[in-house]
């Protein structure tokens, strides 16, 4: 269940077993589910701390899996907890429904996952989902688009990317680390936020493209079953 996210709990009662068998039904855990931290006097009683055994990783994986049960969905889910994020590999025959269109069922489903799993913790840390490889084939995807883009402005052409979403403007700065002499920015306002990527001994003055330039509006091309497919065709919310 999502309360599983409660890893400890402070209770106060007459005796400290009244108070662990508070604290149990608090987290819906059993005992031998958790460790009694600390037992300390307290008014008309004593005050425990009790901690679930588990780690982070297994909490976010139950988070997860209850949310995808309850919207019908069966997988296979394994996780690799790092110190600034948890990962969560996912496989099964429905991966298509947890990404959704061009990621925004996945976005929103991290989030939501990400918001319950830190609420009772002090150092936040986000929880990836990962269906069937997809974030190494969307980061493949955008070097790819990268790729493209830096040959089309080695001539000096500024070339504009395709409206996307905030993490993948992210990654595309990250990326163009990769290709030496070419440097990227992100323009534009709101639904309409985007990348530009031009030379780095060119500078980049105007915030704005203006409509009468020779500015490329670089669109790649569709491959069916391609993570490419819709890039230059969809607008993306940031």
């Amino acid at each position: 269940m999502v309360g599983l996210t409660m890893l400890y709990c402070d209770q106060i009662a007459a005796t400290e077993a009244e108070a662990i068998d508070a604290a149990l039904k608090k987290m819906r855990l059993s005992r031998e589910d958790v460790v009694v931290r600390s037992v300390t006097d307290a008014p008309n009683g004593v005050k425990v701390r009790v901690e679930a055994t588990r780690s982070r990783g297994q909490e976010a994986v139950a988070i997860l899996s209850t949310l995808l049960q309850r919207i019908g969905i069966r997988s296979d889910l394994f996780y690799i907890e790092y110190f600034d994020k948890i990962l969560v590999n996912v496989k099964g025959p429905h991966l298509g429904l947890i990404i959704g269109k061009g990621g925004s069922t996945l976005e929103a489903l991290e989030t939501l996952v990400s918001a319950i799993h830190n609420r009772d913790f002090p150092l936040y840390k986000p929880v990836v989902i990962n269906p069937g490889g997809y974030r190494e084939n969307k980061r493949k995807a955008l070097r790819t688009l990268v790729r493209r883009a830096c040959d089309a402005a080695s001539c000096g052409d500024k070339v504009s990317l395709p409206v996307m979403r905030q993490r993948d403007r992210k990654q595309i700065h990250q990326i163009i680390k990769e290709f030496p002499g070419f440097k990227s920015r992100s323009i534009g306002e709101g639904d309409e936020r985007r990348v530009c990527i031009f030379r780095a001994t060119d500078e980049y003055e105007e915030p704005e493209p203006e409509p009468d330039t020779e500015e490329i509006k670089f669109i790649p091309p569709n491959r069916a079953g391609g993570l490419e497919r819709g890039f230059g065709n969809r607008p993306a919310v940031t």
